[in-house]
C-alpha cells in the first residue's frame, strides 16, 4: 500500500489517477478537519479502492464526513479506521452508511472504544455487501420473516458471490419463504452440502432450483440424503450440473422414503435414458396417495408382512390401479386385494386380468361397484380359466350381464379353486345364477372328485375303483361332496369299489351312500374308515344292507360308531349273507360285540371243518378230544381269520386235549390268537402248527403264552419262518415254563448256538424241577453254593444222562461248587462221559459221588482220562456200579495221584517210561495244593527203583518223616545212578537217619546228601557226612563192578543188605497200599487221610 503525507495524498485523490488504487495515511496525526479536506477530494474520485486512516485523531465528526462522501461512492471497498476516537457515536454513523453503500466490504473500527455488538453489526453489513445486491435488498424481509415474502429468485442477481452458509443461516429462522431459485450462483458441491443441511431442517421450503451450479456426485449425495428426511420440498431443479447415472440412482433411493417430491428436474445432465425412466417411475409413484405409494413399495419389494391391500373408495384410483397391477405381476406375498368402489372401469379390470394370468398368490379379489362391463368381465373370466389359486371373486354391482356370467361358468370347468363368485346386481338371469351356484358348489369339493364326475356319469368302463382316501392338499371329502358323488353314482354300473377313508364324511354323507346302495348292483366294497360317522349314519346303512346282496366288504374303522349302530349291524348280518368283511376297529364299540361282528362276517368265508366243529366246540362235546385241521378241505386253508374264529369258539372248551393246525396259511395274527387261547386253557397238552408262517413275532406271542400255560407238553413249530429272535423268546419262556418237554423247531432259520441252548432248555424241562432251579445258581457261581446234592433217593426223583449233560455244561465255568452228589440215580457211562469232559475244564470240584448208578468200565475210563488233566478232584465214590477190578484199580491209581503233589503227577510219565531226559527231580517248592509227604515219597520210590537216568533228587522243604526216609533208603540200596539227594528242612528223625546210614553201606554212588533242618542227632549227621565223603572219593575197585541190584549180604545184620526178592515185594507192596488208600474207598464218603 502506498504511504505518503497528507498534502500529497489529497493531491493524488483529487487527481483521480487510474493507477492509484490504495492510499495509506496511517499514523499521520490527522484530525477531523484534515479528514473533511480528504473527503472533499474523494467526492470526485472513482478509482481508489482501499483507504487506510488508522492510528490518527479522528472522531465522530470525521465519521460524518466519510459517511456523506461514501454514500454515493462505488469504488472504495475497504476502509481502515482502527485506533482512532470514533467511539459508539462514530461507529453508528458508519453503520448507517453501510445501509446505503453496497460496495464497501470491509470497515475496520477496532480500538475505537466501540461496543462488540455494534462492531458485529458493521461486520455483518460489510459481509452482506459481498453478496449479490438482490439478496442484500431483501435481507431485511428474510430476517424479519415477512409473511408476504415467500419467493426469492437470485438466478440473475449481480454484485457479488453468494455465501451459501450466510443465506442458510438466515433461512434457518425463516418460516415464510417457500420458493428459492439459486440457479447460476456457483453453489458447487460445498454449497450443496450447506443447502442439504437446510433441507434436513426446513419444513416450509416447497421449491428449490440449483440449476447450473457445478454440482457433482458428492453434492448430490448430500442432497439425496437430505431428501430422505425432508417432508416439504415438492419441486427440485438441478438442470445443467455434473450429474450422471450414479447420482441419479441416489435420488431414486431417496424417493423410496421421501413422499413429498413430485418434480425433480435433471435435464441437461449426463443421465442415461434408462436412469431417467427409473427416476420417472419413482416420481410417478410419489405422485400417488401416500397410502398407495407405501403399498406399492412393499408390493414391489415382496414384503412378507404384506398379504392384504385394501384401497376401497379412493379417488383417481384408475391410474393408480395400473401402477398397482404392474407391481402385483411379480409379487409373491399379497393374497387379498380390495379395490371396491373405485370406478376403475374396464381399463382397470383389464389390468387386473393381466395380473391374474401370471400371479399365483392372490386368492381374494374384491371389485364391486367399479363400472365394469362385459369387456372387463370377459377379461376376468378368461384370466381365471387357468388360475388355480383365486378362491374368492366379488364383482357385485357391475354390469357383466348374461354373456359375462356364461363365460365365468365356462371358466369354472377348468378352474378348480374359485369357490365364491358374486355376480349380484350385474343384470344376470336367475337360471344362469343357479347354474353358476352349481358350478361353484362342485368347485367346493375335492379336485379328484370334480375331475372324475364326467366319467362317472358317463359310466366309463375304465372307472371301476374310486379312491378318494388321499388328501389333495386343499379339501377333505365331507357330506357335501358325498351328495355330489352319489348323484353321479345313481346310474353308474361300472364302479365296484368306493374308498373315502381319511376324510370328514358324517351321517348325512353315509345316508346318501346308503340310498345309492339300495339300487346299485355293482359296488362290492365300501371303505369309509377314519371319518365322522355316528350311530345314526350306521343305522341308515344297516337299513339298506338288509336287502343289498352286492356289498361284500365294509370298512368303517376309526369313526364314532357305538354299541347301538354295531348292534343293528349284527342283527342285519343274521339275514345278510353277502357281507364277508366288516372292520369296526377304533370305534366306541365294546370289544366283545366287535368280535361277534367279525365272527359273523368271517364265518361264511372259513373252511368247512370250522363250520362243522363249531357246534361241538360250543357244547363242549366230550367226543371231540383231538382237533385235527391239518388236511386241506379242497376249498380254503386256515388263515389268520379262521384261526382267530377257532380260538374264539374254543374258549371254555375243556374236552379238546390235542390241536393240530399244521399245513395251513396262518401267520402272526393266528399265532397271537392261539397264544391268547393258551393263556386261558388248561386242557390242551399237544399243539402242532407246523408248516405255517408265524415268524418271529408269532413265535414271541406263543412264547409269552408258555410263560403262563401249565398244561402244554408238546409243541410243533416245524417250518414256520422262525429266526433267532423267535427262538430267543422261546428260551426265555422256558425259564418259567416247567411242563413243555417236546419242542420241534426244525426247518427254521436259527443259529446253531441258539438251537443248542433251546435243546438244553427243553432237556432241562424233562428233568426234575430241583435241577432246573439249581442250574441258574451254578451258572452264576453263587458264593453260598458249594454242594450240589442231586441224590435220587431223597425225594424219589431219578437223574440220568441228560441231567449229567446239563450239570456238566453249568459246572464247566463254575467257581464255587466243590462237591457233587449224584448217588442213587440212573446215570450211565454216557452221563459219566459228560461229567468227565467237564472235569477237564473245571478246577473247583473236589469231591464226586456216583454210587448206585448204572455206568460200567467205559464211564470209569472217561473219568480216568479226565483225571489225568484235572488236578483238583481228590475223592470219587463209585460203589454199586457194574465195574471190573481193573477199572477200579485204574480209577484208584488216578485218584491216588490226584492226592499227591501236582509236580509229582506231572513227572510220572517221564519216570515210569525211564525217559533219558529226566535226570533231575526238584520237589523243593510247594505247588500250593498238596505237600510232598511220605506217600508221595513211596510213589516216587517205586519209579526210581528202575529208573536209570535220574541223578539228582531235591526233596527239601517238605513234610517227609522217618517212613519216607526208609523208602528212600531202600531205593539207594538198589539204584546206583542217584548221586545227589537233598532232604533239607523235613521231619526226619533218628530212625530215618539210621535207615539212610545203613543204605550208604551198600550204596557207593551218592556223593551229596543234605539233611539240614531235620531232627537228627549230631553224631548221626557226622556219620552220614563221613559216609558221603567216602562215596565222593574215586573207588578204583568199583570200576569193573556191574551196576544192578546188590547181591544178598553175608552179614549177620539184616539191615545191611536186602535180597532181590525183597525189592520185588517192595514194588508190589506199594501198589497194594495204594489200593487200600482211604481216599478211594468204594462207596462211602471217605475222610481225608
Amino acid at each position: 500500500m502506498f504511504s505518503t503525507n497528507f498534502d500529497t495524498a489529497v493531491q493524488q485523490v483529487t487527481a483521480n489517477q487510474r493507477h492509484r488504487k490504495e492510499i495509506s495515511l496511517s499514523s499521520k496525526g490527522m484530525d477531523d478537519e484534515q479528514c473533511r479536506q480528504l473527503c472533499a477530494a474523494l467526492a470526485e474520485n472513482d478509482t481508489l479502492t482501499v483507504l487506510d486512516l488508522q492510528s490518527n485523531r479522528l472522531t465522530k465528526d470525521a465519521a460524518r464526513y466519510l459517511a456523506d462522501v461514501l454514500r454515493d461512492n462505488t469504488a472504495l471497498t475497504e476502509l481502515n479506521l482502527e485506533n482512532n476516537r470514533f467511539e459508539d457515536a462514530g461507529a453508528t454513523v458508519m453503520s448507517g452508511l453501510l445501509d446505503d453503500n453496497h460496495t464497501l466490504r470491509a470497515v475496520h473500527l477496532e480500538m475505537n472504544q466501540v461496543g462488540p455488538k455494534l462492531l458485529e453489526m458493521i461486520n455483518s453489513k460489510c459481509l452482506l455487501n459481498t453478496q449479490p445486491l438482490t439478496l442484500k435488498k431483501v435481507m431485511p424481509q428474510l430476517c424479519g420473516n415477512d409473511p408476504e415474502f415467500t419467493t426469492l429468485d437470485l438466478s440473475e442477481a449481480k454484485g457479488g458471490n453468494l455465501s451459501c452458509q450466510m443465506l442458510v443461516d438466515v433461512l434457518k429462522h425463516n418460516t415464510a419463504l417457500t420458493a428459492l431459485n439459486l440457479a447460476n450462483m456457483g453453489v458447487q458441491d460445498k454449497g450443496a452440502e450447506v443447502f442439504a443441511g437446510l433441507l434436513k431442517k426446513s419444513s416450509t421450503l416447497v421449491q428449490l432450483d440449483l440449476s447450473n451450479n457445478g454440482i457433482g456426485l458428492h453434492g448430490v449425495r448430500d442432497l439425496a440424503d437430505a431428501l430422505k428426511v425432508n417432508t416439504s420440498l415438492k419441486a427440485f431443479a438441478l438442470r445443467k450440473n455434473k450429474i450422471g447415472d450414479d447420482a441419479s440412482r441416489l435420488f431414486v433411493e431417496s424417493l423410496k422414503v421421501n413422499d413429498s417430491i413430485v418434480e425433480l428436474d435433471l435435464a441437461d445432465n449426463a443421465v442415461s435414458q434408462a436412469a431417467v425412466e427409473l427416476l420417472g417411475k419413482a416420481l410417478e409413484l410419489n405422485a400417488q396417495p401416500l397410502q398407495l405409494k407405501k403399498a406399492l413399495q412393499r408390493t414391489q419389494g415382496n414384503d412378507p408382512t404384506l398379504d392384504c391391500i385394501d384401497f376401497s373408495c379412493i379417488e383417481g384410483m384408475q391410474k393408480s390401479a395400473s401402477l398397482l397391477c404392474a407391481a402385483l405381476k411379480a409379487n409373491s406375498t399379497v393374497r387379498a386385494l380390495n379395490l371396491s368402489n373405485n370406478h376403475i372401469k374396464d381399463k382397470g379390470a383389464l389390468d387386473i386380468a393381466a395380473v391374474l394370468r401370471v400371479n399365483r398368490m392372490i386368492t381374494e379379489l374384491q371389485l364391486p361397484n367399479n363400472n365394469i362391463t362385459l369387456t372387463g368381465g370377459k377379461a376376468l373370466a378368461q384370466a381365471i380359466t387357468d388360475n388355480q389359486v383365486i378362491t374368492d371373486l366379488n364383482l357385485a354391482n357391475n354390469d357383466v350381464g348374461d354373456e359375462g356370467a356364461s363365460m365365468f361358468i365356462n371358466s369354472l370347468g377348468t378352474n378348480h379353486s374359485l369357490t365364491a363368485l358374486n355376480l349380484e346386481l350385474n343384470n344376470v338371469s336367475d337360471a344362469l345364477m343357479k347354474s353358476l351356484d352349481d358350478s361353484l358348489f362342485i368347485n367346493l369339493q375335492p379336485l379328484a372328485l370334480k375331475q372324475l364326475l364326467p366319467r362317472i356319469e358317463a359310466d366309463d368302463e375304465k372307472i371301476d375303483t374310486l379312491d378318494f382316501s388321499k388328501f389333495d392338499g386343499e379339501r377333505y371329502h365331507n357330506d357335501n361332496s358325498m351328495i355330489v358323488l352319489c348323484k353321479s353314482l345313481m346310474c353308474n354300473t361300472r364302479v365296484t369299489s368306493v374308498n373315502i377313508a381319511d376324510n370328514n364324511v358324517g351321517d348325512t354323507g353315509l345316508a346318501h351312500l346308503a340310498e345309492v346302495l339300495k339300487e346299485n348292483r355293482s359296488i362290492s366294497e365300501l371303505i369309509i374308515a377314519d371319518n365322522s360317522v355316528n350311530d345314526r349314519g350306521m343305522m341308515s346303512l344297516c337299513d339298506t344292507l338288509r336287502y343289498n346282496r352286492t356289498l361284500t366288504k365294509l370298512d368303517v374303522r376309526g369313526n364314532n360308531i357305538g354299541e347301538l349302530g354295531a348292534g343293528k349291524l349284527l342283527d342285519v348280518l343274521k339275514v345278510n349273507n353277502a357281507l364277508l368283511s366288516v372292520n369296526l376297529k377304533f370305534n366306541k364299540i365294546p370289544q366283545g360285540l366287535q368280535n361277534e361282528l367279525q365272527i359273523a362276517c368271517a364265518i361264511n368265508t372259513q373252511p368247512v371243518s370250522l363250520k362243522q366243529m363249531t357246534p361241538k366246540l360250543h357244547s363242549n362235546d366230550p367226543s371231540l378230544t383231538e382237533l385235527d385241521v391239518s388236511h386241506f378241505d379242497g376249498q380254503k386253508y386256515y388263515d389268520d381269520t379262521a384261526v382267530i374264529i377257532l380260538c374264539h369258539e374254543m374258549k371254555g372248551n375243556e374236552a379238546v386235549t390235542s390241536m393240530n393246525l399244521s399245513n395251513n396259511t396262518f401267520e402272526v395274527e393266528g399265532a397271537k390268537a392261539i397264544a391268547e387261547f393258551l393263556m386261558q386253557n388248561e386242557s390242551v397238552t399237544d399243539l402242532a402248527v407246523a408248516n405255517n408262517t408265524v415268524g418271529d413275532l408269532g413265535c414271541q406271542y406263543l412264547s409269552a403264552a408258555l410263560r403262563k400255560n401249565k398244561t402244554l407238553v408238546r409243541l410243533n413249530l416245524d417250518n414256520n419262518n422262525i429266526g433267532d429272535r423267535g427262538v430267543e423268546a422261546l428260551i426265555e419262556a422256558l425259564q418259567m415254563n416247567d411242563t413243555l418237554v417236546s419242542l420241534n423247531i426244525e426247518r427254521n432259520d436259527v443259529a446253531q448256538s441258539l438251537l443248542r441252548e433251546l435243546d438244553r432248555s427243553i432237556a432241562l424241562n424233562s428233568q426234575p424241577l430241583p435241577l432246573k432251579r439249581m442250574l441258574p445258581k451254578i451258572y452264576a457261581s453263587v458264593d453260598s453254593l458249594t454242594l450240589v446234592d442231586m441224590c435220587g433217593g431223597a425225594e424219589g426223583k431219578l437223574y440220568g444222562d441228560v441231567a449229567c449233560r446239563l450239570l456238566a455244561i453249568a459246572l464247566r465255568d463254575n467257581s464255587t461248587v466243590n462237591e457233587l452228589n449224584l448217588c442213587q440215580n440212573e446215570v450211565t457211562s454216557i452221563g459219566v462221559g459228560y461229567l468227565a469232559d467237564m472235569l477237564e475244564e473245571n478246577n473247583t470240584l473236589e469231591v464226586l459221588h456216583l454210587d448206585d448208578n448204572r455206568f460200567d468200565d467205559k464211564g470209569v475210563k472217561a473219568l480216568v482220562s479226565s483225571l489225568a488233566i484235572n488236578n483238583t478232584v481228590w475223592r470219587v465214590s463209585v460203589e454199586g456200579n457194574q465195574l471190573s477190578e481193573g477199572a477200579m484199580e485204574e480209577l484208584q491209581y488216578a485218584i491216588m495221584m490226584n492226592n499227591q503233589s501236582v509236580l509229582l503227577k506231572r513227572d510220572m510219565e517221564a519216570l515210569t517210561s525211564n525217559d533219558p531226559k529226566c535226570t533231575e527231580l526238584d520237589y523243593s517248592e510247594w505247588d500250593g495244593k498238596r505237600a510232598f509227604n511220605d506217600t508221595a515219597v513211596r510213589i516216587l520210590c517205586t519209579t526210581l527203583l528202575t529208573h536209570t537216568h535220574v541223578t539228582s533228587v531235591n526233596l527239601a522243604n517238605n513234610v517227609i518223616t522217618d517212613e519216607g526216609a526208609a523208602y528212600l533208603a531202600d531205593v539207594l540200596r538198589i539204584n546206583p545212578y542217584i548221586t545227589r539227594l537233598n532232604l533239607t528242612n523235613n521231619e526226619i528223625g533218628e530212625d530215618g537217619g539210621r535207615c539212610l546210614k545203613s543204605a550208604l553201606r551198600s550204596n557207593h554212588t551218592l556223593a551229596h546228601l543234605e539233611l539240614e533242618g531235620n531232627a537228627l542227632p549230631e553224631e548221626m549227621l557226622e556219620d552220614l557226612e563221613t559216609a558221603i565223603t567216602i562215596n565222593a572219593q574215586p573207588v578204583a575197585a568199583l570200576k569193573d563192578r556191574p551196576f544192578g541190584r546188590p547181591q544178598p549180604d553175608t552179614c549177620n545184620d539184616p539191615r545191611e543188605f536186602k535180597t532181590n526178592q525183597y525189592y520185588a515185594e517192595l514194588e508190589d507192596g506199594i501198589l497194594a497200599d495204594a489200593m487200600q488208600d482211604r481216599h478211594i474207598m468204594g462207596g462211602k464218603f471217605a475222610q481225608s487221610g
